[in-house]
């Protein structure tokens, strides 16, 4: 396995390591996390209003916010 990412945002090699891309500085960690939060405060919401939808938008922030330590590559 290559120790390096491609950059999404200019499709140069990055470290796995690294937080941010140095190239061009696009950090998709940051927009990962807002779009966790959004749906984990949607996913409250619605949890009031219809529980299976809520319970769904929970699911999804939480996997969101945490995913990249609960779905990164080992190594």
């Amino acid at each position: 396995m290559k120790p390096v990412y491609i950059c999404s945002r200019c499709g140069e090699e990055i470290s796995r390591t690294v937080d941010e891309c140095p190239h061009c500085g696009y950090h998709p960690q940051s927009i990962v996390w807002r779009v966790g939060v959004g749906a984990l405060i949607f996913g409250a919401a619605a949890a009031l209003v219809f529980p299976p939808v809520g319970l769904i938008g929970i699911f999804a922030g939480v996997l969101a916010v945490g995913g990249s330590y609960l779905l990164s590559p080992a190594g």
